[in-house]
């Protein structure tokens, strides 16, 4: 597990100048602030830091204190500091040796990673920028070379693959919430659990064609999808075992439909395993698991709780 002391976001050179020599090829971080003396630097003369700044940049007082601030950092940050940057819509991270080598043509001052930098989180998924809080990758829009991360803990917790307890908190209530759901779509009667399936449907978007059970002898839903076209037949079995599966599977196989859908809360062992094992198969099998996530994401507990109560 990753544990940094502190966390700093670093710039890699104006407009990412540093970012592909730093990351791709010299696993470095990099400083520029070139008219700044290397030598005062490295013996810690930071009041004398401070007044070259003045005569450099013909800073203000505030102005001065965290260009001073930034350059501090970067020569006297420990190793157990992580450094992070944002590269090729990527979030990029790295721990440095506190060495500082500095190139006299360049004048630019740079510390080697100690295991290079590095864009995955402990179980090797990309950590692209996207997928990421915009209060953490709104650091990019700071002016200067190198400022504090405040999202520190929500970082660690993306890279190490953990949770916040606020985050585990509320999966916590939320898988409580969708096994108390399972609990009520299997006390429906099976006229109630057929209208629930066909407000799913019709929550999600598609149409019913005819009525329940009056379209199609032994199909109980018949839907359309009105913007793609595309037809579905479901199939709703209160209870069902995979014998009475396996009779349905060849009844409902008819080629003009494009989805065919067999839901069942509660299914026997032996079409549980089929159900769980099954990976490719024509027909979609729904489980009250299943129908538990979607009647979250339709927006039919209401519905439920006033139908089994």
């Amino acid at each position: 597990m990753i544990i940094p002391t502190k966390v700093l976001f670093i710039k890699l050179g104006e407009k990412g100048l540093f970012e592909t020599d730093c990351i791709e090829n010299e696993q470095t971080i990099k400083l520029s602030y070139k008219e700044i003396s290397h030598e005062l630097c490295i013996n810690d003369k930071w009041d004398e830091v401070e007044e070259l700044i003045k005569e450099k940049y013909k800073t203000n007082q505030a102005a001065t204190t965290s260009h001073r601030n930034q350059i501090k950092k970067f020569y006297t940050e420990p190793a157990s500091t992580m450094w992070i940057t944002f590269y090729d819509g990527k979030l990029w991270y790295c721990f440095a040796k506190p060495e500082i080598s500095y190139d006299t043509n360049s004048r630019t001052k740079s510390r080697k990673t100690i295991n290079g930098w590095s864009s995955v989180d402990s179980k090797n998924n990309t950590l692209f920028i996207q997928a990421l809080s915009g209060k953490l990758t709104k650091v990019q829009g700071f002016r200067g070379a190198i400022c504090d991360v405040s999202e520190k803990d929500y970082l660690i917790n993306k890279i190490n693959n953990t949770q916040s307890p606020a985050v585990e908190k509320v999966e916590n209530n939320l898988a409580a919430l969708k096994n108390s759901i399972e609990t009520l779509i299997k006390n429906l009667s099976p006229q109630d659990f057929e209208v629930f399936v066909d407000l799913i449907f019709r929550n999600s978007g598609w149409s019913r064609v005819g009525l329940l059970g009056k379209t199609i002898k032994t199909i109980d839903i018949e839907l359309i999808a009105p913007v793609t076209g595309e037809r579905a037949i479901v199939q709703v079995k209160s209870q069902s075992d995979l014998k009475l599966f396996q009779e349905y599977k060849e009844r409902l196989d008819i080629p003009e439909y494009d989805h065919i859908f067999y839901v069942t809360h509660s299914p026997n062992k032996q079409l549980q395993k089929y159900i769980e094992s099954t990976l490719d198969d024509k027909i979609k099998i729904w489980d009250a698991k299943k129908l538990a996530n979607f009647c979250i994401n339709s927006g039919l507990i209401d519905w439920l709780i006033s139908t089994t109560g």
